[in-house]
């Protein structure tokens, strides 16, 4: 039994950094809105509102509860940022 936990720990840990090595776009959200993202290969990220992490490099479909999406597209290593302007939110380089 024991022996499970340790392989079930093994593998939980070896998951959670393989997720962390896929994250490789830096991201800022400039706006008010928290949005669910799905780029490259993995869907359900979230983007809180005015905070920053990684995501997933490749294309890019983000969509708040508040009805704002954006859409584009990310290469390994880029930095971009989430903008509103006139009431359109975006994606920029940053």
């Amino acid at each position: 039994m024991l022996r499970s936990a340790a392989i079930l720990g093994v593998f939980a840990a070896g998951f959670s950094i393989a997720q962390t090595a896929s994250a490789s776009c830096h991201i800022r959200n400039e706006t008010k809105y928290s949005f669910n993202v799905d780029s490259g290969n993995s869907s359900g990220q979230n983007v809180g509102a005015h905070t920053s992490g990684s995501i997933a490099h490749g294309k890019i479909v983000a969509k708040s509860r508040d009805g704002k999406s954006f859409g584009g597209f990310c290469k390994e290593g880029d930095k971009v940022k989430v903008v509103e302007e006139s009431g359109a939110v975006m994606l920029i380089p940053e």
